[in-house]
């Protein structure tokens, strides 16, 4: 079938300048969960490490400190099946009440995946400023997810995370089973494509 465009990216795209700290504590707590806290101390650059435990009210941290946190996360060195954990365990927290909203008011219209597929960009607004996000319908119950000038995409913990992301807004639209991969296999820089399937 062919591509439909659901969310086009931006005409402009502007740098990243901040990350929601919701992104970065709702981690922190799941690495606390899985014993791996004491270790990613150890990792991380001492310079950030105050101002990333410090962060406990919801705001805007510069992109640098998110650097220290991927850098330090991918250092831990984790199995991919434990990211992917970490992922959904991230995506469960952060989809709180935002999407929580979402889905009682789309079970009165009857709650499918493509009823919350299209809040996808509002979700991301609301975890980082700068970048910017195209999704395509690419199947029946197939997605893309194409991030761009987001330079957090070069450390695999984000990536991982990410997919858990995307996996829960879509188990949340009632998809059973739902899997997420990452699709491009060009180095990632800025850009990451995520592949999402559900049944």
């Amino acid at each position: 079938m062919t591509e439909e465009v659901l969310i086009p990216v931006a005409t402009v795209i502007s740098p990243l300048t901040g990350v929601r700290s919701t992104l970065i504590q709702s981690s922190l707590h799941t690495l606390r969960v899985r014993g791996h806290f004491e270790r990613y101390l150890q990792l991380v650059d001492p310079a950030c490490k105050a101002s990333l435990l410090e962060s406990l009210a919801p705001e805007w941290l510069n992109p640098t400190l998110a650097h220290a946190h991927y850098a330090a996360c991918d250092a831990l060195e984790l199995g991919a099946d434990e990211l992917l954990s970490i992922g959904e365990a991230v995506g469960d927290r952060i989809q709180g009440a935002f999407i929580g909203t979402l889905v009682r008011r789309a079970r009165a219209i009857g709650l499918t995946p493509w009823v919350m597929i299209p809040q996808f960009g509002r979700l991301r607004e609301r975890l980082l400023l700068g970048g910017s996000m195209q999704v395509n319908k690419v199947g029946p119950k197939d997605i893309t997810v194409d991030m761009r000038v987001l330079p957090l995409c070069e450390y695999a913990y984000f990536r991982a995370a990410f997919c858990g992301v995307v996996g829960t807004v879509i188990k949340l639209g009632a998809g059973r089973s739902v899997v997420v991969r990452i699709a491009n296999s060009s180095g990632f820089a800025k850009r990451c494509v995520f592949r999402c399937s559900w049944v």
